[in-house]
């Protein structure tokens, strides 16, 4: 198993957080605080922040959420399919065995975030701006990456097949440890990523190329 990446900073936790049960998430602004078994399904807020949060299972599934800001908080065993939080903004912070299916992150900020055995098929990432940013033995289905700043992402163990990296930038974005297959990209915007040599000769045959030894 490859260790973690050093240079992504962890959630910064107590390690005593008082329990705290929240029925709404409107107006919320949640700190210090250890949510369990939250049932928040279907609901729609604007702004909500947590800071210094620790989420352990629970739905959060299918809420709608502008410009909600998370910092310092781990998020673990959760329900997070097809959520839509536009333009959020993530800062040290780590999703762990979440489901987040159908999940829309579309122009949100991500710094120091890390996926941890996550289900992200079809989740969309569109115009998105991550930084210090790790996806580790996570599936991805068909996931939608388009026209995101991806800049030194690392994906490791990762399915990745489907996955739509069209005009995204991709400097020094590691996708070589992961499975990358049918990826929706142009060869324009592969400058930078880096790929195994197996990757190298399925993109170069979707470019129309031909190598020869």
């Amino acid at each position: 198993m490859r260790p973690a990446d050093k240079s992504i900073h962890t959630p910064r936790l107590s390690t005593r957080l008082e329990p705290r049960k929240l029925e709404s998430l409107s107006g919320a602004e949640v700190e210090q605080a250890l949510l369990e078994a939250c049932a928040l399904a279907g609901q729609r807020a604007e702004g909500v922040r947590f800071d210094g949060v620790r989420v352990v299972g629970g739905s959060l599934s299918g809420s709608q959420l502008t410009r909600a800001s998370w910092l310092d908080v781990q998020c673990e065993r959760c329900d997070l399919t097809t959520i839509d939080w536009a333009q959020a903004k993530f800062t040290r912070v780590e999703f762990r065995d979440c489901r987040l299916t159908g999940a829309k992150f579309s122009k949100a900020e991500l710094d120091d975030v890390r996926f941890v055995e996550c289900q992200l098929d079809y989740a969309s990432f569109s115009e998105a701006r991550f930084r210090r940013v790790a996806l580790e033995r996570c599936r991805l289905l068909e996931a939608d990456f388009s026209a995101a700043d991806l800049s030194g992402t690392r994906f490791h163990d990762c399915q990745l097949q489907g996955i739509d990296l069209s005009s995204a930038k991709l400097a020094q974005t590691d996708v070589s440890g992961s499975v990358l297959s049918d990826a929706r990209v142009r060869p324009s915007d592969v400058r930078g990523l880096v790929v195994n040599r197996e990757q190298a000769a399925t993109l170069a045959q979707l470019f129309g190329l031909v190598v020869r030894d």
